[in-house]
């Protein structure tokens, strides 16, 4: 007897940086039951496709410009209950996992997870599962990276925390671009920011800011 063929999963891809968007597009491509029916690079776009075809599966970035991902995802829960909603980002907290899960969010797992692992999930999530990523003990508590409050009141980017985090892990400038996908211009415009919001001088300066706030 032939095994039972399984069925295609839709999916569709919400992120701004086109190479990485491309990239995941064309990894899930290659798996026989995925198929990837639209990309969009904002959440006012992805909305705009959702109201022409919907997915089994949307994957959704946080930090995107217009309108940004966790937004999109409380409006895309309203308009179209159907979909379930993977957030894949460079950003994850606790408080956010959280909230997110109480807007609705099936998954919400950090970008450098492995191909495999983000198939099962794919997979899991279609047969009804949830699957929140475990956060590691040294970017919990007793650290900026995990605080809201710090976040708003020195009215910090998502994007900025991304970096800032990056800075403590001894990321250099060209590497955080690499790994962000983003123009080393734009890392560097970000630390000349940061340091400004945050009241320290320079490159030098956001270092030794980023290493005492640094999980231990």
């Amino acid at each position: 007897m032939d095994a039972i063929e399984e069925k295609t999963i839709t999916l569709m891809i919400a992120d701004d940086h086109k190479l990485f968007a491309e990239g995941l597009s064309a990894i899930l491509c290659e798996q026989p039951n995925f198929k990837v029916i639209g990309t969009a690079s904002n959440g006012k776009e992805i909305l705009h496709l959702l109201n022409h075809q919907l997915p089994d599966i949307l994957i959704l970035d946080l930090n995107m410009p217009v309108l940004d991902g966790e937004i999109a995802a409380e409006k895309i829960r309203q308009l179209f209950p159907s979909v379930k909603i993977m957030v894949l980002s460079m950003y994850y907290t606790v408080k956010l996992a959280t909230k997110l899960e109480g807007i609705g969010v099936k998954a919400y797992i950090q970008k450098d997870t492995d191909a495999e692992t983000l198939f099962k999930i794919i997979a899991d999530l279609q047969k009804g599962e949830k699957y929140f990523q475990k956060v590691k003990p040294d970017i919990q508590s007793g650290s900026i990276f995990d605080d809201d409050h710090f976040q708003k009141s020195h009215n910090l980017t998502a994007r900025e925390m991304e970096i800032l985090k990056l800075i403590s892990e001894d990321y250099t400038s060209q590497q955080i671009a690499q790994k962000l996908f983003i123009a080393l211009n734009t890392v560097d415009t970000h630390r000349k920011n940061m340091a400004q919001k945050l009241n320290v001088t320079g490159k030098a300066g956001l270092l030794k800011f980023a290493l005492e706030n640094k999980p231990r």
